[in-house]
Formats: C-alpha cells, sequence, structure tokens
C-alpha cells in the first residue's frame, strides 16, 4: 500500500486558526451548522496555507473515542455528541469545496455490543435524519446509507428511505454526497461483490478475465462516488477498523489522538494542509 500516514501528536493548527476554534467541536456544532451554507472564499484558502486545486475530492472519516470521551467526562452513554461532531464534519465539507464524504457511523462487528447500545444509537440516528433533513436539503446535502440495512430496525429503515429520496430529487444541484457507514464491513462489502461476480460467471454473463479493478468497484457499495483521497482518524487507534478496505487502498491517512467530541475546525484543516504537502506518486 502506498498510503502515508501521518498522526497529531501536538496542538494543532496555526495560532488564528486554532484560537477561532478552541472549544469542543460539540459546542461550536450547532451555529457552524446554521451557518455554514457558502464556500469559503480565495482569501480564507489563502490564509489558511490551502490550495482549493488540491482539495480533496472526497473525504473518509472515523470519529472514534465518543465513548471514552463520555466515560471522562462522568456522562451516561449517548451517541448525540458523536451525531452533532459528525455533521460539524459535513459542514466543514461543505465550506471548503469536498464534494463526497463517507462517516462511519457504526460497523457491523459494533452489533455485538448488545440489544441496549445498538437500540440506543439506532434510536438517536432516526431522531437526528429526521431532525436535520430540511437542513441537508437546505444545504443540498444528498444523504444515503452503505452497510446492512436489515440489521436495522423497520423504522429506521423508512426514514433512512425518506431521508435519501428526499435528498436526492436534484442530483445535479447537490454540492455535498455525503454516505453513512451503518452496520457496515469492508470485508462483507468485498465479498458480497464477489459472490455477485461469481453469480454472472456462472449464468454465463462474464468471463473471469472480464473482471478488473473498474468492474469490481462497480460492485461494491460505494460504487458512484469519487474514491476517498483522505481519511481522518480520531481516538488516537492507527487501523482501518475494517472500513472501507478497497476504497482506501491508495489514500493519505491522518490519525488524531483527540476523541471525536473534541474535533474542530482546526483538526480538519490541519489534515487538509498534511494531505496537500504529501507526494502522491501512486507507486511510480
Amino acid at each position: 500500500m502506498s498510503s502515508s500516514i501521518s498522526t497529531l501528536s501536538t496542538g494543532v493548527g496555526n495560532e488564528d486558526s486554532h484560537s477561532s476554534t478552541s472549544s469542543t467541536g460539540c459546542e461550536r456544532a450547532s451555529s457552524l451548522s446554521t451557518s455554514m451554507l457558502r464556500k469559503s472564499t480565495d482569501e480564507e484558502f489563502s490564509k489558511e496555507g490551502l490550495r482549493k486545486d488540491l482539495i480533496p475530492k472526497h473525504i473518509a472519516i472515523i470519529l472514534d473515542g465518543n465513548r471514552r470521551w463520555l466515560k471522562e467526562q462522568g456522562k451516561p452513554l449517548d451517541y448525540m455528541p458523536f451525531f452533532h461532531i459528525n455533521h460539524l464534519f459535513a459542514d466543514l465539507c461543505l465550506k471548503w469545496g469536498v464534494s463526497a464524504a463517507t462517516t462511519f457511523i457504526y460497523s457491523y462487528d459494533n452489533l455485538q455490543r448488545g440489544k441496549e447500545a445498538n437500540d440506543l444509537i439506532f434510536g438517536q440516528l432516526e431522531r437526528i435524519l429526521e431532525d436535520n433533513l430540511e437542513n441537508y436539503i437546505r444545504k443540498k446535502i444528498r444523504v444515503s446509507l452503505i452497510g446492512e440495512r436489515k440489521e436495522l430496525p423497520k423504522s429506521l429503515q423508512n426514514v433512512v428511505k425518506h431521508v435519501e429520496e428526499a435528498t436526492s430529487r436534484e442530483p445535479n444541484a447537490q454540492l455535498l454526497d455525503w454516505r453513512l457507514a451503518v452496520c457496515y464491513a469492508g470485508t462483507r462489502d468485498i465479498l458480497q461483490a464477489t459472490r455477485r461476480f461469481c453469480e454472472k460467471a456462472k449464468a454465463g454473463l462474464i468471463e473471469p478475465n472480464d473482471i478488473d479493478a473498474a468492474s469490481f468497484d462497480l460492485e461494491l457499495s460505494t460504487a458512484g462516488t469519487p474514491t476517498p483521497e483522505l481519511l481522518i482518524r480520531t481516538g488516537g487507534e492507527l487501523r482501518l477498523s475494517n472500513y472501507l478496505i478497497w476504497p482506501l487502498a491508495l489514500a493519505e491517512y491522518y490519525f488524531l489522538p483527540i476523541q471525536a467530541p473534541e474535533f474542530t475546525e482546526a483538526h480538519f484543516l490541519d489534515a487538509l494542509r498534511s494531505f496537500q504537502q504529501r507526494d502522491r506518486n501512486f507507486g511510480r
């Protein structure tokens, strides 16, 4: 794998950027979500040391560490801080010209946490999607879900379907294609794509030599968006956790030691600066 990896262990951003985003992401998420309806100006890109032409088209993120953060705060399990910070991430993608984003909400393996934890996150996800539908439409965010939908409660499946339909009515007008990975596992995605190829071959629809990387991309649940160029992960863990294994093969990785609710615009901008400083030669 030719991906580059970066970790951040000290302060983030330049002094101005850090001071403007020094509060936790959760504290800033509400104000940002209502105000962030415009893209940054050329002057703002220049001030942050960023080139507009080098902004990644697609960013994937793992906002890890919500449960650890709650434990440190002496608070009970609650996924609302996690969902608020994920919406902050979507707003930042809009502001800085990222056209596609994928967020790891809940892995297929997380289902092992038990009924109480599953019911809580699914119930809160249903609520957050319903509450934000008008915001998605107003901000021109197309929301869709990848993962094992059959594992979701029927009421959540219905809400997801409604949100997907409501936010995809004007596909050419969308500013951000935001995919939520729920009950998702990269290995399962690859296995299911492989089974579909086997079924097509068995039916005589394709030959083995017809299968290449491009056709495999189209069989994955991630088909239809640009390949992610940058992965950001909070929480201090240096792993993919079975997330977008195939699509992230050539991505740049950026790891943060902070917990998910502590993620701010300053961290996002540091990740963009790090990405733009990489030498992406793809093995050449």
